[in-house]
């Protein structure tokens, strides 16, 4: 269940909060693991993030990302092509980059092996920042409302038949995401607000934004969403 305050939407304040956890996080264990969404809204926030970190961080910080597509590499469609496209938009990439692996025909061997980059990381039981966007229908990565992939246990899993296309993806499992040390997730629009409202007052367990553990979130939301969820 989330959980007060809601925090005004900025790409530079997002980044700025990001950034701190991250360096923390580099700071205290030598390395700081960072899972990045898809879509369009996180774009900006990390063309933002990738300009305003030292290079003490960066020689320290991994991508991962919390879902991707199972479409070619390079393909336009991809999540990773988009983060990177805005990464390399605001300065040079960071230590480890680390893509689904979802162009393999085999989605369930590709699973496993994200799962190894995560443990060789020490992230799957959570990374130390998660970045979310959510859907209109509460979604975020591959974890869509009465989906069987939201009772997945294991670290990653393939999807085959998404509600959104196309149907085959890779995606962390609720676990890990709502294992992550800190998770901001982003609310931009009105329909996402009326989730993150839903959320806020626990009215409906088909909303999977209801299952984040709302003492590690922060909700950053546009006027647009505010306006509805605090209606």
């Amino acid at each position: 269940m989330l959980q007060h305050p809601l925090l005004p939407f900025g790409v530079a304040t997002v980044a700025e909060y990001c950034a701190t956890i991250l360096d923390a996080a580099a700071a205290a264990h030598g390395r700081a693991v960072f899972a990045v969404p898809g879509g369009r809204s996180p774009g900006p926030i990390i063309s933002e993030l990738a300009g305003m970190i030292d290079s003490f961080l960066r020689q320290r910080l991994h991508l991962i990302w919390v879902d991707e597509r199972a479409v070619p590499k390079n393909h336009s469609d991809r999540n990773d092509a988009a983060i990177l496209a805005a990464w390399d938009a605001g300065g040079p990439r960071p230590l480890g980059v680390h893509p689904m692996p979802a162009e393999a025909d085999d989605l369930e061997a590709a699973a496993e092996a994200y799962c190894a980059t995560l443990r060789q990381l020490k992230a799957d039981q959570g990374p130390d920042l998660t970045l979310l966007g959510i859907g209109e229908d509460g979604h975020f990565a591959s974890c869509f409302p009465a989906h069987a992939g939201l009772g997945e246990l294991g670290p990653v899993f393939a999807v085959y038949d998404s509600p959104k296309p196309p149907p085959r993806r890779l995606s962390l499992a609720l676990p890990v995401i709502a294992g992550s040390t800190h998770l901001v997730v982003l609310a931009l629009g009105h329909d996402k607000g009326l989730r993150i409202r839903e959320a806020l007052r626990a009215e409906d367990c088909n909303n999977p934004v209801s299952l984040l553990p709302g003492s590690r979130c922060r909700v950053f939301c546009d006027d647009a969403a505010l306006a509805a969820a605090v209606t």
